[in-house]
């Protein structure tokens, strides 16, 4: 009897949640399509169906930051319809506490979250990868893409470099005139200069190396030494190069860690990708934690004129979390919070304070 109660309650909550996202996301697209639109404007050659197609590649990744909100009015708009056809009246009348008909909802949003950075995440990452490359492609040709001062850096345990460009042609992965800077790592941690490249241009090959036209070498009580290519190894992909032209996308859930790593090696601090994969981590506590809101908003329904008041009063606690969230992650990009304070205690304080009010409705 419990197991098909639970089934039954778990099948209300999973449908309701899939049209709050099914709502959620026709309002996506259609701002970011109308927007899109204005940004383009009418000189772009990018007709209405391949905008159409950007706009669908891009949503999911613009979803995502809503997923907590999609949940929070998922949960609510089950509870409400339960309540409404009297079977919540039904439940709590034989004895069944909230604890007992929450237990589905909470199975249901947990694994949701976790699905959602193990396997969606992934997707929606790659999606928009596509997305920005189709977007290059078709507005402006791709070869024709330039950037202008261009700065990288790369390293491993040994040695890091640092490359300076004054221009990058995206299409054709070359820079011009860019400056390659060697420099050791000492046992320490500390750097020291080791070799600079002066070239003409610099290729960047698919098998994993720069390809440098009319180079001079200097290095510190050597000679100078021209060469007219030299080939120098790189960790550098075209995802970089393309992450100068614009705001890079952030990696999979699954990359992220190696691209820490990268980072580290690199000298730059990867505070960003911590935050993004504490995030993901984080992601099956908040959801949790929103149907914990959800259950303590619909628990004070009345069944005549309550529904206005359960969207208002669910939107106004979305978005107070919502941008809680937001500034104690500002904190912790910016090194003021520690990375896992700044990710995890929103979820967890949420969660905490959605069970204390639940408790004392339901308990006293």
């Amino acid at each position: 009897m419990i197991s098909t109660l639970n089934r039954y309650i778990a099948i209300r909550i999973l449908r309701s949640i899939l049209v709050a996202f099914f709502v959620v996301t026709g309002i996506i697209m259609l701002v970011d399509f109308v927007e899109s639109s204005r940004d383009l404007g009418s000189d772009s050659d990018i007709t209405s169906f391949q905008l159409l197609y950007l706009t669908l590649l891009k949503t999911p990744k613009f979803v995502e930051q809503t997923i907590p909100f999609v949940v929070l009015f998922g949960v609510m708009g089950a509870l409400y319809n339960l309540n409404r056809r009297s079977e919540l009246i039904v439940m709590r009348a034989t004895g069944m506490s909230a604890w007992r008909f929450l237990k589905p909802a909470i199975w249901v949003t947990a694994s949701l979250g976790l699905a959602w950075a193990a396997f969606f995440n992934p997707i929606a990452s790659n999606m928009l990868s596509y997305q920005e490359a189709l977007l290059s492609e078709w507005s402006q040709g791709g070869s024709e893409t330039q950037v202008k001062d261009v700065w990288l850096r790369e390293g491993t345990t040994h040695m890091q470099t640092v490359i300076q460009a004054g221009k990058l042609n995206l299409g054709a992965k070359t820079l011009e005139q860019p400056v390659f800077y060697q420099l050791e790592v000492l046992p320490d941690g500390s750097t020291r200069f080791s070799r600079r490249f002066d070239a003409q241009q610099a290729t960047l090959v698919t098998q994993g190396y720069w390809q440098l036209d009319d180079v001079t070498e200097n290095a510190p009580g050597e000679v100078t030494q021209f060469h007219p290519a030299i080939s120098l190894p790189t960790n550098i992909t075209f995802d970089d190069l393309q992450s100068q032209a614009k705001d890079a996308p952030v990696p999979a859930f699954w990359s992220i860690p190696g691209r820490i790593e990268e980072y580290r090696q690199a000298g730059f601090s990867p505070r960003g990708l911590e935050m993004q994969f504490n995030r993901l981590l984080a992601l099956p506590i908040m959801l949790i934690a929103m149907t914990f809101i959800a259950a303590s908003v619909s628990m004070h329904l009345t069944r005549e004129g309550g529904t206005l008041r359960l969207l208002i009063t669910g939107a106004a606690l979305g978005f107070a979390v919502y941008f809680a969230d937001s500034v104690i992650s500002a904190f912790g990009e910016v090194a003021v919070l520690p990375v896992i304070l700044a990710s995890w205690a929103i979820p967890v304080f949420v969660l905490l304070s959605g069970i204390s009010y639940l408790a004392k409705i339901e308990d006293g």
